[in-house]
C-alpha cells in the first residue's frame, strides 16, 4: 500500500469520524434541551399543584355586598383572568381543581373539552366578574384551564362586573358597544377568525339547563 493512498484512508476515516462526533453531539444537543423543557414544564406542573388560585373574597373583601353590572358578552384577555369566584379556592393556579377533587368523571369532562378545542369546536362562553382590570371565573375554570394549556390569547365570556370604591376607574362602570351580547360574533365575522368558545346561536335559541350541563367543565 503506497504512503498516499494510506494518507488517503486516514483523511476518510478522519472525515468519517467527524461527521459522526458532529452528529452524535447535535442529537446529544437535542436530546439535553428537550430533557430541560421538561424539567421546566414538570416544575411548573409541580408548582400550579402546589399554589392555590386566588380567591376574588381574598383579595376584594367588598365584593359580596359591591353593586354589579351585567356587561354581556365580551372578548376577554386570558392572562386578565387571575382568580375564581369560589371562597374558599377549589382551583389550583392553572384553573384546574385541587388534585382531590380530580375524580373520574372530571378526568372524562377535562379530556371532551381539550378533544373539543382542538378540533376547534365551540363551547359556551365561561362566565367571569371583573374587579378593576381583572377577571375571576364564576363558571368554566376548566375551559379556561384548556384555553391556557392551548396557548389561547382571549376567551369569550359573559361578564359581569363589580363596581369597587378605588378599584373600578371611572369609565369602567360604562357600558359600550363592544360588551353587548353578539357583538363577539360580529368581529369574529369581521375579522374572518373563527372563536372556539364562544357559542354562535340565533337570540330565540336558548342553550337548555342539559346542554349546558352536558358541556359544562365545572367540578361540582
Amino acid at each position: 500500500m503506497t504512503m498516499s493512498l494510506l494518507n488517503a484512508m486516514l483523511r476518510w476515516l478522519f472525515a468519517r469520524a467527524a461527521s459522526v462526533l458532529l452528529l452524535f453531539g447535535t442529537a446529544l444537543g437535542r436530546a439535553w434541551t428537550a430533557w430541560i423543557r421538561r424539567g421546566q414544564a414538570d416544575a411548573d406542573r409541580r408548582r400550579n399543584e402546589r399554589e392555590v388560585l386566588t380567591s376574588l373574597f381574598d383579595v376584594h373583601h367588598a365584593a359580596s355586598t359591591a353593586p354589579r353590572r351585567t356587561l354581556g358578552l365580551k372578548t376577554v384577555p386570558i392572562d386578565r383572568i387571575v382568580g375564581t369566584m369560589r371562597h374558599p379556592s377549589q382551583n389550583t393556579a392553572d384553573f384546574r381543581p385541587l388534585p382531590r377533587l380530580r375524580g373520574r368523571n372530571w378526568s372524562a369532562r377535562w379530556q371532551r373539552i381539550n378533544r373539543a378545542m382542538d378540533r376547534m369546536e365551540t363551547l359556551p362562553p365561561v362566565e367571569l366578574v371583573q374587579a378593576g382590570d381583572d377577571y375571576y371565573v364564576a363558571d368554566g375554570h376548566n375551559r379556561v384551564a384548556a384555553a391556557r394549556r392551548a396557548g389561547a390569547l382571549d376567551i369569550d365570556a359573559d361578564v359581569t362586573q363589580l363596581v369597587l370604591p378605588g378599584v373600578t376607574q371611572p369609565g369602567q362602570a360604562m357600558i359600550d358597544a363592544s360588551s353587548l351580547v353578539g357583538a363577539a360574533e360580529l368581529r369574529h365575522a369581521a375579522t374572518g377568525r373563527h372563536s372556539r368558545t364562544v357559542e354562535h346561536r340565533d337570540a330565540a335559541d336558548e342553550v337548555s339547563r342539559r346542554d349546558l350541563l352536558d358541556l359544562d367543565d365545572e367540578h361540582r
